[in-house]
């Protein structure tokens, strides 16, 4: 039995590599397309009408799902690949649908193909109904630092703190490591759940859950649990506070 593809990633890297894995590892199925954002992937779906596609979740111009919505009148199976680990979908439960951690490991790879397989024709699936079951409670987003070997993933709730160097950043983990990357503070914020780590000053965002006291002051400071005291600028004094329910 062979499936047709289409891969919808925003990363070269990540597609690339997973087409380069499917190639070598998966012969039963074929990629017909690569999409790099919503529109590219919703064209690519309606034009190739493909029985399998591996969906990246988070996109730069909106959520795989999107891409769902869009083509829901059509019938395909979804293997979902993401730096995630937790995204709390009971859709994982349909028969249509599988899950994929970035980096994507060759043996998970094999299985999710292995299960797609085996499995009879689910039919029509009803997309209405299982975008309703989403939710993202519970998100655990992984953050590529390149090195010079390639790139390195650390889950972000092992981050305590980042600290700003010009236009590198200094991410300080719970083990005790510190990493350097050469992406702006800015960058990172953007990247990482707001509502987990606020930017308390113009140098230094923080992960709130590993906060253990706050100092008073003109700005005042704030103690992490490994000992690490951070400034907070005046202006950021009340977000925070707000931040700490207080």
């Amino acid at each position: 039995m062979s499936f047709s593809a289409v891969i919808v990633d925003d990363e070269p890297n990540g597609s690339e590599s997973l087409s380069l894995l499917i190639k070598e590892y998966c012969p039963s199925l074929e990629v017909l397309a690569i999409a790099s954002n919503i529109t590219e992937a919703v064209a690519a779906i309606r034009k190739f009408k493909p029985e399998v596609i591996f969906l990246d979740i988070e996109m730069p111009d909106g959520s795989g799902f999107e891409v769902i919505d869009k083509t829901k009148d059509l019938s395909y199976r979804v293997i979902f690949t993401t730096a995630y680990e937790q995204y709390a979908l009971k859709a994982f439960k349909v028969d249509a649908l599988d899950y994929l951690l970035k980096p994507v490991i060759v043996e998970e790879l094999i299985e999710a193909v292995k299960r797609l397989e085996s499995k009879k024709d689910p039919g029509p699936v009803n997309w209405t109904e299982l975008l309703q079951q989403v939710s993202f409670k519970t998100r655990k987003p992984k953050i590529s630092i390149p090195t010079q070997e390639g790139l390195l993933f650390i889950d972000s709730e092992n981050i305590l703190r980042l600290e700003a160097d010009s236009n590198y950043t200094h991410l300080f983990l719970s083990t005790g490591k510190k990493h350097t990357a050469s992406k702006t503070l800015k960058e990172f914020e953007s990247l990482l759940d707001e509502t987990v780590f606020v930017r308390v000053h113009s140098a230094h965002l923080i992960n709130i859950s590993k906060i253990e006291r706050y100092i008073k002051g003109d700005g005042g400071y704030v103690i992490l649990n490994d000992g690490s005291n951070i400034p907070v600028s005046r202006s950021q004094k009340a977000f925070l506070l707000g931040k700490l329910g207080q």
